[in-house]
């Protein structure tokens, strides 16, 4: 039995990730992982690897990596060990030992939705050199995040098929399906959009130059032109920026947290909780009703 890290990371793999049906996303995650600690470790045997050498490496991540970033290799590993102490691999440490970060706090920048309407008005303005059927689908894709607060990769996942009565379905980073809606507007700018497309492509938006349908990339680069064509309005609006700023107009009309966490596909209420720091209209009142304030 081999016993150097490739080769048990290859067990892990197949048997924690890909038969358990994980995303393409999360065996990618892995696999970098994976890669990382080889070039600083070395293909060393398993029984070799000691709690000071992870440590080492943590550091080294931390150099160079967003801490959140750290975070989620450090959680790799730690699963990668406690598989191979299941396997009956020796080890040199406790995977107790293996300490995951806190998450860091973030800070997000989150565009009003006067911004987002500004914004979306870039997306839509005409300009030379630029055709038609790529202002109408960028226009169409903001106001889809904003009306929706899906991710950007499951708008590039979309067939021309996909909404019906102004609802659709996606399956979403952990595989469970969930229902998303959209309002009229948003349903009438893809509609314009689909009505000049004159290529034969299932994808609900596909890129003007190859006919291939769009990923997330050509998206984000999208929104980059329009912040540079802002003056200096707009500096590095993303496509998730909208999907903020939807879950901050939910919870500015009161909706439930719960049901805002469903319609973003959020497997744990902690990761819509976030939202809450930057808006809570009820604390609001209830401050200025306290202090007499009309």
């Amino acid at each position: 039995m081999m016993n150097n890290i490739s080769d048990c990371f290859s067990d892990f793999l197949r048997d924690e990730v890909i038969l358990c049906d994980r995303s393409s996303k999360t065996i990618e995650r892995y696999q970098c992982f994976c890669r990382l600690l080889i070039n600083f470790l070395g293909n060393k045997p398993i029984d070799s690897v000691s709690l000071e050498d992870t440590r080492k490496w943590r550091e080294m991540l931390y150099s160079y990596q967003k801490p959140d970033t750290v975070r989620g290799y450090i959680v790799c590993l730690k699963c990668f060990f406690k598989y191979c102490q299941r396997k009956g691999r020796q080890l040199l440490f406790d995977t107790e030992d293996i300490k995951i970060p806190k998450r860091e706090k973030r800070t997000l920048d989150i565009p009003t939705e006067d911004e987002v309407e500004e914004f979306i008005s870039i997306l839509a303005m005409k300009r030379r050199g630029y055709c038609n059927a790529n202002r109408l689908r960028n226009v169409a894709i903001g106001r889809l995040i904003f009306s929706s607060g899906i991710r950007v990769s499951e708008v590039c996942s979309l067939n021309r098929n996909s909404i019906k009565n102004r609802q659709f379905t996606i399956v979403g980073k952990s595989r469970d399906s969930r229902i998303c809606f959209i309002d009229s507007q948003t349903e009438k700018c893809i509609a314009d959009y689909l009505n000049i497309r004159t290529d034969n492509s299932p994808a609900l938006f596909i890129s003007y130059q190859t006919e291939k349908r769009m990923t997330p990339g050509n998206v984000r680069n999208a929104f980059e032109a329009a912040c540079a064509r802002s003056g200096g309005q707009f500096v590095g609006i993303r496509p998730h920026a909208l999907r903020h700023s939807f879950a901050t107009k939910m919870l500015n009309r009161r909706v439930d947290l719960r049901y805002i966490g469903d319609l973003m596909g959020h497997a744990d209420l902690n990761t819509t909780k976030v939202y809450t720091h930057y808006t809570n209209p009820q604390l609001r009142a209830i401050y200025d009703r306290a202090h007499g304030e009309t």
